[in-house]
Parts: C-alpha cells; sequence; structure tokens
C-alpha cells in the first residue's frame, strides 16, 4: 500500500477481469452491514506428514462479509497444539491490527472491539494467566502480542 509498483497493478487488474468475467462467484459485501471486525482462528496440529509443522488458519470477517483469510504451514515445529494454536492467534492478531490501521488510512473509524475467537482452552487460559508464561518461554513473543493487543 505504501509502495505501489507495476506487479501490484497487474494482479489488481487480474482479479478485476476475474471478478468482471465470473460476477456471480464474487466475493459479497452487504451494505447493510456492521463495521465490526470478527476473527475465527485455528490450527491443525503437527499436521505435516514429512515435517510435522503445524497449520495456521484463520479468516476475518467485516460485519457479514469475509475480508481475509489465510491457511499456511508454520515455519517452525510446535510442541504442543496449544502452542500451535497461539502462532496461529499471533499471526491472526497481526492480520487484525494490520487491518485495523487500514480502515484508519481509508478514514473508517472502527469504533467496536475486534473480536478474536479461539478453540484451544489452553491457549486462552495462556493469555488470561501471567503465571503460565513460565511455561511458555519458547513462545514468549507471540504471548506478549496477543496479551499486548488484548
Amino acid at each position: 500500500m505504501s509502495r505501489p509498483c507495476d506487479t501490484h497493478l497487474a494482479t489488481a487488474y487480474h482479479v478485476l477481469r476475474y471478478l468482471k468475467s465470473s460476477p456471480g462467484a464474487g466475493i459479497f459485501f452487504s451494505t447493510d452491514s456492521d463495521l465490526k471486525l470478527c476473527s475465527y482462528s485455528d490450527s491443525d496440529w503437527a499436521s505435516c506428514v514429512d515435517t510435522h509443522h503445524s497449520v495456521t488458519g484463520f479468516a476475518i470477517f467485516l460485519g457479514s462479509s469475509l475480508i481475509s483469510w489465510k491457511a499456511k504451514k508454520q515455519a517452525t515445529v510446535s510442541k504442543s497444539s496449544s502452542e500451535a494454536e497461539y502462532r496461529a492467534l499471533s499471526s491472526t492478531t497481526c492480520e487484525l491490527q494490520w487491518l485495523i490501521y487500514l480502515l484508519n488510512d481509508f478514514h473508517i473509524s472502527h469504533l467496536d472491539l475486534a473480536l478474536l475467537y479461539c478453540d484451544n482452552q489452553f491457549a486462552i487460559q495462556i493469555d488470561a494467566n501471567p503465571s503460565f508464561h513460565e511455561r511458555t518461554k519458547h513462545i514468549e513473543l507471540d504471548c506478549h502480542l496477543v496479551r499486548e493487543k488484548v
């Protein structure tokens, strides 16, 4: 966004040509939807058979419209499902923060808190109870990032 180049313009044209050629398969953005960010984060622990890396997945909605999603293999091997989930939370938190900055750049004030849903109870407890941070020094940066944003 800060320094677009010809490759970015070509990609934008490619997306526009796709949307024009398949109007029924586009993404629907409702006009009466509220401007509230809501996200869902999950991970699949050690799902890669070859490397045992986990897969991070998230979906972020602005109102009822899906605006960002990702499924990507994590860069490191997680020692537990909680660690994999917390890395997924960290990735989702970074994406949410970027989207909030982007909305501000478009002069769209985002008044409500962005919601982040996670289904791993231990990952939620790590954030709620600082005494668990002793056991999670290997994911300390992710913990601090998510805790600060919460």
